[in-house]
């Protein structure tokens, strides 16, 4: 089968992981990238996912120009288009008129902008919601839950010093903000950790994210709000468990049938003890990491995600 990508051309993203995915489970792909030629990038990215104000600009992003083009001289047999943040509703019209297009939505219940007037063109959404009303409310005609995943060949175990005993990998939402001000002695890495002092870090990626985990005797994941509501536990979920990393979560019925090892909290109470527990008992805690690490391995790789797209396809 021939898939189009069409989306973010970056190391390390979900379309990263699903061109590598798709190819090693015997697929032909090509990846049209969707940020080629957008300036401040992250500014018009957040422009077009909070407001449908400035859509008439949509049609001067390069990759409306060109994906016509690059449909019809690759003639894909499958056209995914991940979140579409520089796709015009032209363009989708435009594609769905003689193909099938499918969405991979990776931000659950946020960005409305993104999907309204869009999402009924798609032959099916993909997305980590296991609660999917949200999507058909805005006409959606079908919905399929993908976890998300790990890849065994980056995402690994490294025999490391534990340099911090609880960590946090992520952006600082203000939910996120206050519970980490509630703790002691968490280590920060990300952006907007204002006033953190020297527990605020540089985000990581690549390998010094995989380095930060294995250096941690404690990862944090602290889900967003709108994750918690979609049920759709987060990339993060799987790439901890994924290098071999103890975490804590928060609480989603989901995560309990994915990764039923994984201890979660209700309440900054809760969390509080959980933290105070693990820290002391390093066996246990090891013993969990590893077969949170099995678990992910047998089941949730990227190549078992892909597998699960194809057959939706």
């Amino acid at each position: 089968m021939k898939i189009l990508i069409v989306g973010r051309k970056s190391l390390y993203n979900a379309e990263y992981f699903y061109e590598k995915a798709f190819r090693e489970i015997g697929h032909e792909v090509l990846l049209a990238n969707s940020y080629e030629g957008v300036r401040n990038q992250l500014f018009n990215r957040q422009l077009h996912a909070i407001t449908r104000n400035f859509d008439f600009l949509l049609p001067f992003y390069r990759i409306n120009k060109n994906l016509p083009r690059i449909v019809d001289s690759y003639d894909p047999d499958v056209i995914i288009i991940f979140k579409g943040e520089f796709i015009s509703t032209q363009t989708i019209n435009l594609l769905s008129e003689s193909r099938k297009i499918y969405l991979y939505y990776t931000d659950t219940y946020k960005f409305k902008p993104l999907l309204e007037g869009k999402i009924e063109h798609y032959a099916t959404v993909f997305t980590a919601a296991v609660n999917k009303k949200f999507y058909y409310d805005l006409g959606a005609k079908n919905v399929v839950t993908v976890p998300w995943s790990c890849d065994p060949d980056f995402h690994r175990k490294l025999n490391l010093e534990r340099k911090y005993k609880v960590s946090f990998i992520g952006t600082a939402y203000p939910e996120r903000r206050r519970i980490i001000r509630r703790l002691n002695g968490v280590e920060v890495f990300g952006d907007f950790w204002y006033g953190f002092g020297k527990s605020s870090h540089n985000p990581v990626f690549g390998e010094d994210f995989i380095r930060t985990i294995n250096q941690s005797l404690i990862n944090l994941n602290l889900q967003a709000e709108v994750s918690v509501k979609a049920d759709a536990p987060t990339m993060r979920t799987f790439e901890l468990s994924g290098c071999g990393g103890f975490q804590i979560s928060d609480y989603m019925p989901s995560l309990k049938r994915y990764l039923p090892m994984v201890p979660t909290f209700r309440d900054i109470n809760e969390l509080k003890e959980l933290i105070s527990y693990y820290s002391e008992n390093g066996e246990e805690r090891e013993n969990l990491a590893k077969k949170s690490m099995e678990v992910c391995y047998d089941s949730f790789k990227y190549t078992d995600a892909a597998k699960l797209v194809v057959s939706k396809l």
